[in-house]
């Protein structure tokens, strides 16, 4: 018997796919479509979907795990670590800064101007909206710093900013919503009669949750990490992740630790360390396939279930107050970054005046605002306010936001003098990658014996000229562009397939086990080598690359 849970979210996966399709027709970046769809829903207000509720707790651990561990998997922490100044004073001080500007700011400007007339707006909901809008998420704009080859350590700070404030942001939440004396994850209803305790209460819970949950996180991903180096089936390492995502989530709220800085710190080990030190390469690819799938399944709910939420008569006559509010947001953002980078350029490598500009107007929201904000309590007076609110910022920040980001980028001079010639080099140097790791297996199996092996042969010989073909036009496409990072990246995507051969060449007989560990034990030196030099400058980098690489031909010959 289909029950009508069932059909409902059959409809929103329907609705989904045919967003998806549509954005890739009309080449609109698939959030963007997501909002327009969200308003639809709220227009059309279908049937099917009228009784779809789902509580704040069910929110919050639907859909925050897989958006969480999907990003967090994707982040080198080697990134994190030399950024490491600048990310923490954005995700940490920064989103602390923010949320009180923009908490004075909504009330002084919403109190100055006469913006709310449906309720009595208070100091309570300028402190929920600066808590649910504290977090970045910058989709959009890091897939232009790609398309349109922005400085990679740009795209570093912006990217890990983004995954860092969200747990932080979530934390700050919950604090105000035990303040507000409402029950929360991270503890029982509270009830504080001073300003003093106040502080002293959210400075507690702060610390307590960010390093429990950054702390139980690490250990459940190294936990995860060391049964998968067991394993050598990729369903059951995709389900292992699984477990990680949400496990981790679910045993920090249990343990009253923030369980977003949990999962990230989580997905931090295991896309760092825990991929390479137990996953195949084919593991690898599945787990990336499947989170991939997570992240884009999570958005398109998020999205589309706020558009159910949503009130068109009232959202249309609160635009007034989103774009107050939206202006209030950007002046904070601004005030940080101008006067709070200089002061971090001090103690690290400074970052360019142009860059200031592009983190003033890259900080979108997104998604997880809207689900903490889904997460109010129905019976909250101007709860249906707050998420007009939300879900208009976060439109005009996406839309306004988004798609100016080119031109400002452009410029700024933040772009490549030629991207035709990053976009041939990047496609000569998938191919060549490509076709090295196909020709490799077929080369495995054929060692290991199989019946048809004149096949193979002509397989193998096919391959051999493809990859000799890819290989010349990567050398011809790189030739302008062999940047110290570029240097960087090759060496470290080399020397995970260096390290593979070698476990290969054991386990099948060829070295026996004491020379694969000296010279995995070698191998590691040299990439931790690189990752110094690459910490402190570009030309150290360079110094370093060639003296290490001349050091290994004299050694091979």
């Amino acid at each position: 018997m289909i029950h009508h849970v069932e059909v409902q979210v059959l409809i929103l996966l329907l609705i989904a796919s045919v967003v998806g399709m549509l954005a890739r027709r009309v080449r609109i970046p698939y959030t963007l479509a997501l909002v327009l769809a969200g308003l639809a829903l709220s227009f059309v207000q279908m049937e099917a979907l009228k009784d779809l509720n789902l509580t704040s707790d069910l929110l919050m651990l639907l859909f925050l795990p897989p958006l969480l561990f999907e990003a967090a998997y994707h982040m080198p922490f080697a990134e994190l670590r030399k950024n490491g100044a600048h990310i923490a004073f954005l995700a940490l001080i920064g989103v602390i800064v923010c949320f009180c500007l923009t908490a004075l700011g909504i009330f002084t400007t919403f109190g100055t101007f006469d913006i709310v007339h449906s309720f009595d707006f208070s100091w309570p909901h300028a402190f929920l909206f600066a808590a649910v809008i504290s977090a970045t998420d910058p989709i959009s704009v890091l897939a232009l710093f790609k398309e349109m080859g922005a400085p990679k350590r740009l795209y570093q700070i912006v990217e890990g900013e983004s995954l860092i404030n969200d747990g932080v942001a979530v934390v700050i939440f919950a604090i105000v919503f035990a303040i507000l004396g409402f029950s929360s994850s991270h503890g029982t209803q509270t009830e504080l009669d001073s300003t003093r305790a106040i502080i002293v209460f959210a400075g507690t819970i702060f610390a307590t949750t960010t390093i429990g949950g950054v702390l139980l996180g690490a250990a459940i991903g190294a936990l995860a990490s060391v049964v998968t180096r067991q394993i050598d089936d990729h369903l059951i390492e995709v389900t292992l992740t699984t477990l990680v995502a949400w496990g981790s989530f679910l045993v920090a709220e249990e343990l009253h630790v923030s369980g977003v800085l949990s999962t990230v710190s989580a997905g931090i080990f295991m896309g760092s360390f825990g991929k390479y030190f137990g996953m195949s390469a084919s593991t690898r690819l599945a787990v990336q396939d499947f989170w991939q799938y997570m992240g884009f399944l999570s958005n398109s709910f998020i999205f589309l279930l706020i558009g159910l939420e949503l009130d068109p008569g009232a959202f249309w006559a609160n635009i007034p107050a989103v774009m107050l509010a939206f202006t209030v947001v950007i002046v904070a953002r601004g005030i940080l970054i101008y006067l709070g980078i200089p002061l971090v350029d001090l103690f690290s490598t400074p970052m360019p005046r142009a860059w200031r500009h592009i983190l003033v107007w890259g900080g979108l929201r997104g998604s997880l605002s809207m689900v903490l904000i889904l997460g109010l309590p129905a019976d909250f007076a101007g709860r249906s306010f707050l998420i007009n609110l939300v879900f208009g910022v976060v439109s005009v920040s996406l839309f306004f936001q988004g798609l100016t980001m080119s031109p400002l980028m452009k410029r700024l001079g933040l772009t490549l003098d030629n991207v035709n010639i990053n976009h041939e080099y990047d496609i000569a140097r998938g191919r060549e990658l490509s076709y090295r790791k196909v020709l490799q297996e077929a080369q495995n199996r054929l060692f290991q014996g199989v019946s048809d092996e004149k096949s193979y042969k002509k397989v193998i010989e096919y391959y051999r000229d493809a990859s000799e073909k890819a290989q010349v036009e990567t050398a011809k496409y790189a030739a302008a562009q062999a940047t110290p990072e570029r240097l960087f990246e090759a060496a470290k995507s080399l020397a995970v397939i260096e390290r593979e051969a070698l476990d290969y060449s054991m386990n099948a007989g060829l070295i026996s086990s004491s020379t694969c560990a000296k010279l995995i034990s070698d191998l590691n030196a040299r990439v931790e080598e690189l990752d110094s030099a690459a910490a402190e400058s570009d030309e150290k980098l360079e110094e370093t690359f060639k003296k290490l690489y001349s050091r290994l031909t004299e050694t091979s010959v």
